[in-house]
């Protein structure tokens, strides 16, 4: 495959790059569509940066995007994907390739992407170049519903990452990285909450939002009074009286709040593998 080349995503016109996006995962095993609103939302969000992230040309066609984000020494394959018709042509290594020389460059001593576990294809490429599996993240629903008289104060986002630091360090909490307490602060139409017992307690806090009629919560956890089982328990009332379904993305296996889920007979909706790579 001769004549290639990376161009990085600033130098590309939004609607190119919503249109390289939908055109990449028309067909994946997880669905997605982008508008430009989205797709901005996005980048503010996950941190990706557009000077290093790069689309690939052959033959002066876009024929696949990766979506690159940094924190600290960490770097992160947002996304990644090949258009239908140059797939299994090499396109996918010159890009894991180039995606690593950027993450050296940047000084990074590692590298995380997430893919979907019945994904098998995708799994055993990433293995090839050194990527492990290093713990599921599990997308549950809970639908029953929990006990009691519960209510959320609104709060902001600068507590919330105050209680949600002290909850990592008390149950040693290891987020995956959307769900870091640092990615709060860049949230857009969240709501930053406090939950409220009967007694007037404050017992957990929760990011979320209301989406496709579910309750999205994008992070939870107790406050010092109170335990992840109470927390669960009372976002699940909230959620039943706004006739919504709680739904929690991406939660570690080793997660407490994975693990306390399980008195709540959580259903099961998607699972992936957290693969890292170690750069020397």
């Amino acid at each position: 495959m001769n004549n290639n080349s990376f161009q990085r995503i600033q130098e590309l016109s939004r609607v190119d790059v919503v249109n390289i996006l939908n055109l990449v995962f028309s067909d994946y095993v997880l669905r997605m569509h982008w508008t430009l609103e989205s797709f901005e939302r996005d980048v503010r969000e996950n941190n990706i940066s557009l000077s290093e992230s790069f689309v690939m040309n052959v033959e002066g066609i876009h024929t696949g995007i990766v979506l690159l984000s940094f924190r600290e020494k960490r770097a992160r394959i947002d996304l990644m994907g090949v258009i239908p018709g140059f797939r299994r042509e090499g396109v996918g290594f010159k890009m894991v390739d180039e995606a690593i020389r950027i993450a050296k460059w940047k000084g990074c001593d590692r590298i995380v992407l997430e893919v979907p576990e019945k994904d098998k294809r995708a799994i055993a490429f990433y293995e090839k170049f050194g990527f492990r599996h290093r713990r599921e993240l599990i997308t549950f629903f809970i639908r029953r519903p929990g006990i009691g008289d519960f209510s959320t104060k609104e709060s902001d986002s600068g507590k919330v990452v105050e209680c949600a630091l002290y909850v990592m360090d008390k149950y040693k909490r290891n987020p995956e990285w959307e769900r870091e307490p640092a990615s709060f602060h860049h949230l857009e139409r969240y709501n930053f909450d406090t939950v409220i017992d009967e007694q007037g307690r404050e017992i957990a806090y929760c990011v979320w939002q209301e989406r496709d009629s579910v309750f999205y919560v994008k992070d939870c956890g107790p406050t010092r009074a109170a335990s992840f089982k109470e927390a669960i328990g009372a976002i699940c009332s909230i959620a039943k009286s706004k006739n919504l379904t709680p739904l929690f993305p991406t939660v570690p296996d080793n997660d407490p709040l994975f693990a306390e889920a399980q008195e709540f007979e959580p259903e099961i909706l998607l699972k992936q593998s957290e693969m890292i790579f170690k750069i020397h």
